[in-house]
């Protein structure tokens, strides 16, 4: 049985770990996002100029982004399960050690750099 502040310190430790788990998974799913968007662009080259103010970007290059998008989430599926499974169990091992020991602090958000 740990003590009080030996809980603490081991609440903070997990959830440190936490922390870098969903940032693991921010980072993937935004590399992902930005590899379609790379796909997309040059899968379409564009045959003329707009104005600057004007989007380049269609209706027809969305849809393509969507399938691109879609096939990288399709072959990455397995990576990115692994990590939402390993976040539900440390959320769930955090909750256990906070009930268990009764700490009320405030759990800090996610928040992606």
């Amino acid at each position: 049985m740990m003590s009080h502040p030996e809980a603490c310190q081991a609440l903070t430790r997990m959830e440190a770990r936490l922390r870098e788990t969903q940032h693991n998974l921010f980072e993937l799913e935004r590399s992902l996002c930005e590899r379609a968007e790379t796909e997309a662009i040059h899968s379409r080259p564009k045959k003329r100029r707009y104005h600057r103010r004007m989007s380049r970007w269609t209706s027809l290059d969305e849809a393509i982004y969507l399938r691109f998008l879609d096939q990288f989430i399709d072959a990455a599926a397995a990576d990115l399960e692994r990590l939402r499974r390993k976040i539900e169990r440390q959320d769930a091992a955090i909750e256990a050690l906070r009930r268990k020991y009764r700490v009320n602090a405030m759990r800090p958000d996610f928040s992606p750099l």
